[in-house]
């Protein structure tokens, strides 16, 4: 499950959320990620914030993009980003 766009959401708020919308407890996560559950709990709180590789570890974990867990907004997909570009040597047959 992908998470909406809300930017106003704080980092420990998307951290908290997209735990829960993967169905896992601190505890769980923590395991998973290698860490104690307090640990868990001090980023989700925002005593303190996981490091980069825990970061991306729990970006896969909760199946959330790394876009949507940092800025709380998801990246284009490609076609979006760039539906109006056409690039050479593949222009549209014309008859």
């Amino acid at each position: 499950m992908t998470m909406i766009d809300n930017p106003s959401w704080t980092l420990t708020d998307r951290l908290k959320r997209a735990r829960l919308v993967a169905g896992l407890e601190q505890g769980q996560i923590a395991q998973m990620l290698g860490v104690a559950r307090t640990t868990v709990s001090s980023w989700e709180l925002g005593k303190s914030e996981p490091s980069a590789t825990n970061f991306v570890r729990w970006a896969e974990v909760t199946g959330q993009s790394l876009e949507w867990l940092a800025e709380g907004v998801h990246a284009k997909a490609p076609a979006e980003a760039g539906a109006d570009v056409r690039h050479e040597g593949f222009e549209p047959p014309t008859f």
